[in-house]
Protein backbone atom coordinates (compact mmCIF):
# COMPACT_ATOMS: atom_id res chain seq x y z
CA UNK A 1 0.00 0.00 0.00
CA UNK A 2 1.27 3.68 -0.94
CA UNK A 3 1.17 6.24 1.69
CA UNK A 4 -0.14 9.52 1.67
CA UNK A 5 0.57 13.23 2.80
CA UNK A 6 -2.67 15.28 3.26
CA UNK A 7 -2.01 18.95 5.00
CA UNK A 8 -5.40 20.67 6.43
CA UNK A 9 -4.76 24.57 6.26
CA UNK A 10 -7.03 27.24 7.82
CA UNK A 11 -7.50 30.58 9.87
CA UNK A 12 -8.43 30.14 13.32
CA UNK A 13 -11.77 28.50 14.09
CA UNK A 14 -12.23 26.73 10.80
CA UNK A 15 -12.67 23.39 12.20
CA UNK A 16 -9.06 21.99 11.33
CA UNK A 17 -8.35 19.72 14.48
CA UNK A 18 -11.81 18.28 14.75
CA UNK A 19 -11.82 17.63 11.10
CA UNK A 20 -8.26 15.63 11.04
CA UNK A 21 -9.28 13.65 14.62
CA UNK A 22 -12.40 12.81 12.68
CA UNK A 23 -11.11 11.65 9.49
CA UNK A 24 -7.92 9.71 11.33
CA UNK A 25 -11.04 7.78 12.91
CA UNK A 26 -13.00 7.33 9.82
CA UNK A 27 -9.70 5.77 7.75
CA UNK A 28 -8.53 3.88 10.85
CA UNK A 29 -11.81 2.64 10.57
CA UNK A 30 -11.16 1.81 7.10
CA UNK A 31 -8.37 -0.51 7.98
CA UNK A 32 -5.90 2.38 7.36
CA UNK A 33 -2.87 3.18 8.95
CA UNK A 34 -3.34 6.82 9.56
CA UNK A 35 -0.92 8.99 11.29
CA UNK A 36 -2.14 12.05 12.52
CA UNK A 37 0.44 15.12 13.55
CA UNK A 38 0.56 19.30 13.51
CA UNK A 39 2.62 22.03 13.45
CA UNK A 40 4.75 23.44 15.10
CA UNK A 41 5.45 20.04 16.62
CA UNK A 42 4.86 18.99 20.28
CA UNK A 43 8.62 17.81 20.69
CA UNK A 44 11.83 20.12 20.22
CA UNK A 45 11.63 23.18 18.21
CA UNK A 46 7.72 23.06 17.93
CA UNK A 47 7.48 22.17 21.84
CA UNK A 48 9.94 25.28 22.41
CA UNK A 49 7.54 27.62 20.00
CA UNK A 50 4.59 26.38 21.89
CA UNK A 51 5.63 27.48 25.25
CA UNK A 52 6.01 30.86 24.14
CA UNK A 53 9.83 30.92 25.94
CA UNK A 54 11.34 32.57 22.81
CA UNK A 55 9.84 36.04 24.51
CA UNK A 56 9.08 39.42 22.03
CA UNK A 57 10.66 38.23 18.66
CA UNK A 58 9.97 39.21 15.35
CA UNK A 59 7.72 37.94 12.88
CA UNK A 60 10.64 37.13 10.90
CA UNK A 61 13.01 35.21 13.76
CA UNK A 62 9.13 33.53 14.69
CA UNK A 63 9.17 32.54 10.69
CA UNK A 64 12.80 30.77 10.43
CA UNK A 65 11.90 28.83 13.89
CA UNK A 66 8.18 27.40 12.58
CA UNK A 67 11.17 26.37 9.53
CA UNK A 68 13.48 24.92 11.26
CA UNK A 69 10.93 22.51 12.78
CA UNK A 70 9.18 21.87 9.77
CA UNK A 71 12.73 20.63 8.46
CA UNK A 72 12.82 17.84 10.97
CA UNK A 73 8.95 17.56 10.80
CA UNK A 74 9.10 17.00 7.09
CA UNK A 75 11.91 14.12 7.84
CA UNK A 76 9.35 12.31 10.00
CA UNK A 77 6.69 12.71 7.39
CA UNK A 78 8.76 11.18 4.58
CA UNK A 79 9.73 7.99 6.54
CA UNK A 80 6.04 7.59 7.71
CA UNK A 81 4.74 8.38 4.14
CA UNK A 82 7.31 5.33 2.94
CA UNK A 83 5.96 3.32 5.10
CA UNK A 84 2.38 3.10 3.51
CA UNK A 85 1.08 5.00 6.18
CA UNK A 86 -1.23 8.16 4.97
CA UNK A 87 -0.07 11.07 7.31
CA UNK A 88 -2.51 13.88 8.35
CA UNK A 89 -0.97 17.02 8.91
CA UNK A 90 -2.87 20.12 10.69
CA UNK A 91 -1.26 23.12 9.42
CA UNK A 92 1.76 22.89 7.10
CA UNK A 93 4.05 25.47 5.52
CA UNK A 94 1.00 27.49 3.94
CA UNK A 95 0.67 28.65 7.64
CA UNK A 96 3.63 29.59 8.24
CA UNK A 97 3.36 32.06 4.82
CA UNK A 98 -0.16 33.38 5.63
CA UNK A 99 0.28 34.24 9.42
CA UNK A 100 4.03 35.66 9.38
CA UNK A 101 2.98 37.66 5.79
CA UNK A 102 -0.02 39.33 7.63
CA UNK A 103 0.69 42.53 9.68
CA UNK A 104 0.83 41.98 13.84
CA UNK A 105 1.47 45.15 15.39
CA UNK A 106 3.10 46.84 12.15
CA UNK A 107 5.56 44.15 12.12
CA UNK A 108 4.92 41.62 9.20
CA UNK A 109 7.28 39.36 6.77
CA UNK A 110 7.13 40.03 3.21
CA UNK A 111 5.19 36.59 1.75
CA UNK A 112 8.20 35.75 -1.53
CA UNK A 113 10.89 35.74 1.06
CA UNK A 114 8.82 33.36 3.49
CA UNK A 115 8.10 31.20 0.27
CA UNK A 116 11.31 30.90 -0.91
CA UNK A 117 13.01 29.89 3.23
CA UNK A 118 10.27 26.94 2.94
CA UNK A 119 10.79 25.65 -0.40
CA UNK A 120 13.90 23.63 0.80
CA UNK A 121 12.57 21.87 3.92
CA UNK A 122 9.04 20.75 2.91
CA UNK A 123 7.93 18.04 1.15
CA UNK A 124 4.83 18.61 -1.75
CA UNK A 125 1.24 17.29 -0.09
CA UNK A 126 -0.44 15.16 -2.20
CA UNK A 127 -3.65 17.00 -1.24
CA UNK A 128 -3.96 20.36 0.96
CA UNK A 129 -7.49 21.30 2.28
CA UNK A 130 -8.22 24.54 3.26
CA UNK A 131 -11.13 25.52 5.59
CA UNK A 132 -11.80 28.73 4.17
CA UNK A 133 -14.33 30.55 6.97
CA UNK A 134 -15.04 34.14 7.36
CA UNK A 135 -12.88 35.38 10.42
CA UNK A 136 -15.78 36.80 12.36
CA UNK A 137 -17.45 33.38 12.54
CA UNK A 138 -14.02 32.05 13.35
CA UNK A 139 -13.30 34.52 16.12
CA UNK A 140 -16.78 33.49 17.26
CA UNK A 141 -15.78 30.07 17.56
CA UNK A 142 -12.84 30.47 19.12
CA UNK A 143 -14.47 32.59 21.72
CA UNK A 144 -16.50 29.40 22.61
CA UNK A 145 -13.74 27.28 23.15
CA UNK A 146 -13.09 28.85 27.03
CA UNK A 147 -9.33 29.11 25.78
CA UNK A 148 -6.39 31.91 26.25
CA UNK A 149 -7.00 34.39 22.92
CA UNK A 150 -3.39 34.27 21.48
CA UNK A 151 -1.85 37.39 20.01
CA UNK A 152 -2.58 35.91 16.53
CA UNK A 153 -6.59 35.77 17.21
CA UNK A 154 -7.19 39.38 16.05
CA UNK A 155 -10.20 39.78 13.40
CA UNK A 156 -8.27 42.39 11.91
CA UNK A 157 -5.15 39.92 11.42
CA UNK A 158 -7.34 36.82 10.57
CA UNK A 159 -8.68 38.95 7.24
CA UNK A 160 -5.52 39.34 6.72
CA UNK A 161 -4.68 35.88 7.46
CA UNK A 162 -7.77 34.72 5.12
CA UNK A 163 -6.76 36.68 1.91
CA UNK A 164 -3.03 35.24 2.10
CA UNK A 165 -4.70 31.88 2.06
CA UNK A 166 -6.85 32.10 -0.70
CA UNK A 167 -3.76 33.74 -2.91
CA UNK A 168 -2.06 30.62 -1.81
CA UNK A 169 -5.06 28.48 -2.47
CA UNK A 170 -5.47 30.12 -5.77
CA UNK A 171 -1.63 29.88 -6.94
CA UNK A 172 -1.02 26.24 -5.39
CA UNK A 173 -3.61 24.77 -6.23
CA UNK A 174 -5.30 23.99 -3.01
CA UNK A 175 -8.73 22.59 -2.29
CA UNK A 176 -10.92 25.01 -0.44
CA UNK A 177 -13.32 23.80 1.41
CA UNK A 178 -16.56 26.28 3.10
CA UNK A 179 -15.78 25.31 6.52
CA UNK A 180 -18.86 27.58 7.21
CA UNK A 181 -21.23 24.26 6.32
CA UNK A 182 -21.84 21.67 8.90
CA UNK A 183 -19.69 19.62 10.26
CA UNK A 184 -20.93 16.45 8.70
CA UNK A 185 -20.76 18.10 5.02
CA UNK A 186 -17.36 19.53 5.94
CA UNK A 187 -16.29 15.90 6.85
CA UNK A 188 -18.00 14.71 3.05
CA UNK A 189 -16.21 17.03 1.43
CA UNK A 190 -12.94 16.35 2.88
CA UNK A 191 -13.49 12.81 2.38
CA UNK A 192 -14.13 12.63 -1.35
CA UNK A 193 -10.66 15.13 -1.73
CA UNK A 194 -8.48 12.07 0.15
CA UNK A 195 -10.39 9.04 -1.58
CA UNK A 196 -9.07 10.78 -4.42
CA UNK A 197 -5.63 10.46 -3.89
CA UNK A 198 -5.33 7.39 -1.56
CA UNK A 199 -7.42 5.11 -4.09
Amino acid sequence: MSGAFIVFEGADGAGKSTLCERISEELRGRGKDAVLTAEPTHEGIGAFIRSGSAGEISQRTEALLFVADRNDHTEWIQEQVSQGKIVLCDRYFASTVAYQSARLDGDASEMDWLIRINDEFIDIPDAIILLDIDPEVGMGRVGTRGEEISKFERLDFQKQVRSNYLYLAEQYGFDVVDASMTRDEVFKKAMEIIEAVIQ
